[in-house]
């Protein structure tokens, strides 16, 4: 039994994986080179960088992308290392969209969106190839959920998987630390996100071990741009590591009142899952606040530290 659920989550997750990277395909496709432009051109001072780390964020549906981007940008001299960490705020809050997309409570017809994404992916045309992967990512991502949702009750009945969500549920430090690990092992907080909203939905996880396993993706996720970061120079390295400092020191101011925050994201929405997506838009733009007027502090900070590996 073990194995075969193991197995289904196996499929699930990479089913989720295979649309989201489908939808990011048509994204790239519709906008990366514009978007490429913008990151060059408008991250002439820290609050237009916050705000195009945000937009191409957005666009572009993933935040380590655009991080890497600005780093790449940073090494060849073409961006300076406070811009950089402007547009790494604002990556940080425009990554918290795809947590909205997932909280919606659609009823997607998965088949028709299936269909018609195929048919526009066979168009030979470069929009048309575009739109196609984003509709046909889409309706992936939103199957994989729901069968992940059916999924869970078989998940229940076994013993071993029960008393893990049990302990995962009365601890917030194990629901973290499943946040840090489970992101940094499949490299995409949105993953985790759907899986957290999952068991949030079916009243397996409370809203506080469910804000705690996202607080916990939220430096997960930084494994991406600090591997990146070890193949570049030093200034790059700086812009890595601020993406890691930014998100545990948000962290840790928030995770001491967890409950607090659970309390809170009850008044955001009626459904446990928009409550969640809120709440990380909430916890997003508070560190964005926190940080924005020690942007240069933060900077040098980091390249102290820097000056003083050997």
């Amino acid at each position: 039994m073990a194995i075969q659920l193991i197995s289904k989550v196996t499929v699930l997750l990479l089913m989720f994986l295979f649309g989201l990277q489908c939808m990011k395909i048509g994204l790239f496709q519709l906008s990366y080179h514009r978007t490429k432009k913008w990151v060059y051109h408008f991250s002439k001072n820290p609050l237009i960088s916050i705000g195009t780390g945000f937009m191409t964020t957005c666009l572009l549906q993933s935040s380590s992308v655009v991080i890497v981007l600005a780093m790449g940008l940073v090494t060849t001299k073409h961006m300076k290392v406070s811009q950089a960490i402007g547009i790494m705020l604002g990556a940080n809050l425009g990554t918290t969209l795809t947590g909205e997309i997932l909280s919606l409570s659609l009823d997607i017809p998965y088949l028709f969106f299936l269909v018609i994404g195929v048919l526009l992916i066979l168009i030979k045309n470069q929009k048309s190839f575009a739109w196609g992967t984003i509709i046909f990512g889409i309706a992936v991502i939103f199957l994989a959920l729901e069968n992940f949702g059916g999924m869970v009750n078989e998940l229940t009945n076994w013993k071993g998987a029960a008393v893990w969500l049990a302990y995962m549920d009365g601890s917030a430090i194990a629901a973290f630390g499943f946040g840090v690990l489970g992101t940094g092992f499949i490299h995409s907080s949105s993953a985790m996100f759907g899986i957290t909203i999952t068991l949030l939905q079916q009243e397996l996880i409370s809203m506080s071990s469910a804000i705690a396993i996202i607080l916990g993706a939220n430096i997960g996720t930084c494994i991406t741009a600090t591997i990146a970061g070890a193949a570049l120079d030093k200034e790059a390295r700086i812009v890595a590591s601020s993406h890691f400092w930014y998100n545990v020191i948000g962290v840790a101011i928030v995770l001491p009142f967890i409950d607090f925050m659970a309390d809170i994201s009850t008044l955001l929405a009626n459904e446990p899952a928009q409550q969640l997506a809120h709440f990380a838009v909430l916890f997003n733009t508070f560190t964005l606040a926190l940080f924005y007027p020690f942007i240069h502090q933060f900077e040098t900070f980091l390249k102290k530290m820097f000056d003083r590996k050997p």
